[in-house]
């Protein structure tokens, strides 16, 4: 599924594009939508945001008209002090399973997808508005689910971040929870389901919350989901995947649920239609796109044959701008980025967006990486003949930590409150049997993650803190810095992006040596940092990571390679659970009591055999 484009006359400053008062804004259309999204506030915050001026947001007027300079949102503005007065917005999703979905042209078996397509439904917000979400499972009796807000801080809602066993139980089936929280940061994300392997097999969809940007743009193309696909059940993947010399098999790549398989070299005399995802650049303009790593097991470099991407926000945070030729984007990750068509004199037909896996092993089943088309307005629509492919790093690691310099500086204190250290490895024979004997366990805190559905640690987190297998740490400060060290296991070859719940870390260090307590500290970096939720750790070294313990609530930490996740990789962080964290949750916790009441009473809690970590 592709996005419509279209073009309307703005009839408010504050529509998606933000181009003004007047003027023509390109944008995109879902089928369903009737219209683009329009920025409410209140009628003394008016737009500053312009193609010239994309910096600004909104700024609030005097009542005799004059104008208050120093009262405004913008890309400076620190979102964790300060949030715009936005308005309320409502959604419905439905999660089920629908046959006839074959974004790669070939039927995939068990696909699960967010109002029956893939990806599901945009979601968009302003700057500041309070989301209301309804997630109804439908799913036939066959799989509980959650749903996560990838990357949103849920500052005060922690019972809102959507992970079961953790933040509340699965959804059961037939049964509605519905989510409500505010979107304090704005750029893009994705929303997928936390239920074991699930997103693996299609609940995921894009999300989009409108706000300032740190370069100027005229065009904006929307949501660009990049994801490896695989034809069988990611369930049946994951029950195979951990016997040794055995890996998950990825059938294709797909943009924003559109892709191409070889059916003729799996089945000869087969064939697959398939389809590219295409859109358009108008030549000599400036176009955003936003894009994300919707998959689960490889890093996918993106890149446009002959053309620079020049990078203006990494997950949710606005960075100064810097220009490269590819990107590497592990599963988790977000990057927004600006690209410069070229003038109508220059261009030379079509141009190959380009998905590469090199940098993730090989896997045979994915022969091209040609996988979606820029056309520009008045060439005719082709195939592209132009073959310039871009040159890109084969590493799977993130962008150097100089380039990659937040607007909103963070200065880290040296000395912080607490230091936790975690090493991924895997590990057999563990002395507290857990789930099939067969398995092998990836592990982050020594022992692998496996929760109990039935008692997420919100509710229960002292038997959290007690249960070795809930790989729970405690944090009761309510200033200063955490420090997380991450390290890997240099004998096993494998990369692991991490990622944090509630919370942005700034990397303090992202290194391919191994983690030295007397040398290691002489890497960091306290000065602006670089700022993000997901970030690789490299298989040969170790990641140094803050963040400011100020958020109550039990949070995630794992790989988010699924299935090392689901495999135990995963730990919990319990932020100042003692201090009467339950009253600082906003909208309280019955709501999370009652699923756990509709859970425990479903015929799942019975038949389930739980196979993996739950997450």
């Amino acid at each position: 599924m592709g996005w419509i484009k279209t073009t309307v006359q703005c009839a408010l400053a504050l529509s998606t594009g933000f181009l003004g008062v007047q003027g023509q804004l390109t944008t995109r259309q879902q089928p369903g939508q009737s219209s683009p999204i329009v920025c409410q506030y209140p009628p003394e915050w008016q737009s500053c945001n312009t193609p010239t001026s994309r910096d600004c947001w909104i700024r609030k007027h005097s009542r005799r008209g004059r104008i208050e300079w120093d009262t405004q949102f913008d890309v400076l503005t620190n979102y964790e002090e300060r949030v715009p007065p936005g308005v309320t917005r409502e959604y419905w999703l439905e999660v089920g399973y629908d046959p006839d979905v074959a974004p790669d042209g070939h039927p995939k078996t068990g696909g699960q997808y967010f109002n029956g397509t893939y990806p599901g439904p945009l979601i968009e917000a302003c700057w500041g508005d309070e989301l209301i979400i309804h997630v109804t499972n439908s799913a036939q009796s066959q799989n509980g689910t959650t749903i996560h807000w990838h990357g949103l801080r849920q500052l005060n809602t922690a019972q809102m971040d959507g992970v079961n066993g953790v933040t509340q139980c699965p959804i059961a089936p037939g049964d509605t929870f519905t989510y409500r929280f505010r979107a304090a940061q704005y750029g893009h994300t994705w929303y997928h389901s936390h239920y074991s392997m699930q997103y693996a097999d299609g609940v995921v969809g894009p999300m989009v919350i409108h706000g300032p940007s740190s370069d100027d743009w005229d065009i904006d193309l929307g949501p660009v989901l990049l994801t490896d696909w695989m034809h069988d059940t990611a369930f049946n993947g994951f029950a195979n995947m951990e016997m040794p010399g055995t890996a998950f098999w990825v059938d294709s790549i797909l943009i924003n649920g559109h892709g191409h398989f070889n059916c003729s070299a799996a089945t000869p005399g087969s064939d697959c239609a398939g389809s590219y995802w295409e859109t358009s650049f108008v030549p000599g303009k400036k176009h955003r796109l936003q894009l994300v790593n919707t998959g689960f097991n490889y890093p996918i470099i993106f890149s446009i044959d002959d053309h620079n991407l020049t990078v203006i926000a990494n997950d949710l945070v606005a960075v100064e701008p810097f220009t490269v030729p590819s990107l590497t984007i592990s599963p988790g990750q977000r990057y927004t980025i600006v690209v410069e068509a070229k003038q109508a004199c220059d261009h030379a037909g079509d141009y190959w967006i380009r998905t590469g896996t090199e940098c993730g092993g090989w896997n045979a089943a994915i022969t091209d990486n040609r996988t979606a088309i820029i056309h520009y307005d008045g060439a005719a629509r082709r195939l592209p003949t132009v073959n310039r492919p871009m040159p890109f790093n084969l590493t799977c690691l993130d962008l150097p930590a100089h380039l990659l310099h937040p607007k909103v500086p963070w200065v880290i204190d040296a000395h912080p409150n607490d230091i936790v250290n975690y090493t991924a490895t895997k590990q057999t024979n563990l002395s507290h049997s857990i789930g099939p004997p067969r398995y092998m366990h990836w592990t982050l805190g020594g022992e692998p993650l496996w929760l109990d559905f039935s008692r997420p640690t919100i509710l229960n987190p002292d038997y959290s803190l007690s249960n070795v297998h809930y790989v729970a740490t405690q944090e009761d400060f309510d200033m200063g810095w955490i420090y997380l060290i991450v390290q890997a296991n240099p004998l096993l070859p494998s990369n692991h992006p991490i990622h944090l719940h509630g919370t942005d870390v700034a990397v303090l260090a992202q290194e391919t040596v191994a983690w030295d307590p007397v040398t290691g500290p002489s890497f960091f970096n306290y000065n602006n940092p670089p700022r993000r939720d997901t970030v690789m750790l490299a298989n040969t070294g170790f990641t140094a990571l803050a963040f400011r313990p100020n958020n109550p609530g039990a949070w995630l930490l794992h790989c988010h390679i699924a299935s090392h996740a689901g495999s135990g990789l995963a730990a919990q962080i319990l932020i100042r659970h003692r201090d009467g964290a339950e009253n600082t949750y906003r909208g309280g916790l019955e709501m999370v009591r009652d699923g756990c009441r509709a859970w425990s009473s479903s015929s799942l809690v019975e038949t389930m055999i739980q196979d993996d970590s739950g997450v």
